[in-house]
């Protein structure tokens, strides 16, 4: 009875889509969590690369003659380079996503440079070498998305400007000649 009266509230075109639900569950299921493992595996792939960074970053401190614990952000981050290329290169999985993000991102040094600032980086590699645990610096989500947010305006604002360089005086189409 329930069911009935919840079918009649969902008019024509929603019982077909539970029609079809119900006839294909197993497999919309099946993609759906096939998705969300996916998802969660590069979420968690870039947790992995941003310690990676940390720790590797923490190392180059503890080895370096001129640099201590308890130097300041700029001067590590003026006497060494983080390594953006091994950690490319050390990565288990091709992508990254932020927690949220519905489409992961090839992994590359823009990718990382675009979610990590070196400032962050070396800012956990000092608390890492003070004696904070790993599992406790993992990358903000807020950030992140900002991050991500102001790159795409950064990048459509570019492309912009291109296409009205290319649209500069003399070059309309509809001008007569």
């Amino acid at each position: 009875m329930i069911r009935s009266f919840i079918e009649a509230m969902m008019g024509e075109v929603g019982r077909q889509i539970l029609y079809f639900y119900e006839a294909n569950a197993c497999v919309i299921n099946s993609i759906v969590l096939t998705y969300g493992l996916f998802m969660w595996l590069t979420w968690n792939n870039l947790v992995r690369v941003y310690r990676f960074l940390i720790v590797e970053v923490a190392k180059t401190v503890h080895l370096h003659d001129d640099l201590k614990r308890k130097s300041t952000n700029k001067r590590v981050r003026d006497t060494i380079d983080i390594p953006w290329d091994e950690a490319v290169k050390t990565s288990p999985m091709p992508f990254v996503a932020r927690l949220g993000a519905i489409i992961p991102k090839r992994i590359s040094v823009e990718t990382l440079q675009m979610y990590f600032d070196e400032k962050e980086i070396v800012d956990g590699a000092l608390k890492l070498l003070k004696g904070e645990n790993i599992r406790k610096l993992t990358p903000r989500s807020r950030q992140l998305a900002e991050r991500e947010k102001e790159a795409k305006l950064e990048k459509k604002s570019v492309s912009d400007s291109s296409l009205k360089k290319d649209q500069g005086p003399g070059n309309d189409k509809h001008s007569e000649n």
